[in-house]
């Protein structure tokens, strides 16, 4: 009986993390929540607040995954997969374009990345001395 709770999580949703509920939810919402930014969780956690409501976290989750197929999602694509679902319409497949789309490399999404030049180019107090 989560349900209520979850809007008073989206008010401060870095805290999440130390939940009961966090431990116990599907690892794939806890993959979505540790690649999401602070607006994105308090968006999703409001989402999640609305849709288990009427339903269980098993269709929340397949949603999620559909939305996943093509990277990180936002939290209203998860929200109209969830309704396609639920409403039965199915999913759509991909529009194929009359002309050639070039492959583009994936984007990496968050700052991890820095840390790897911190960690080669040393901690930044040394770089004020």
């Amino acid at each position: 009986k989560w349900q209520p709770y979850l809007t008073l999580m989206a008010k401060r949703p870095n805290a999440l993390k130390y939940t009961d509920f966090y431990e116990k939810m599907p690892e794939e919402w806890k993959n979505y929540f540790s690649n999401c930014t602070v607006q994105e969780k308090k968006e999703a956690l409001q989402l999640l607040a609305v849709l288990l409501k009427e339903h269980d976290f098993e269709v929340s989750t397949q949603a999620l995954r559909i939305a996943s197929q093509y990277g990180h999602p936002k939290v209203e694509s998860i929200k109209q997969v969830f309704y396609q679902l639920i409403n039965g319409r199915g999913i759509r497949e991909p529009i194929q374009p009359k002309k050639h789309v070039p492959d583009m490399p994936e984007a990496i999404r968050g700052v991890r990345h820095y840390d790897r030049l911190f960690e080669s180019q040393g901690d930044v107090a040394s770089w004020n001395k």
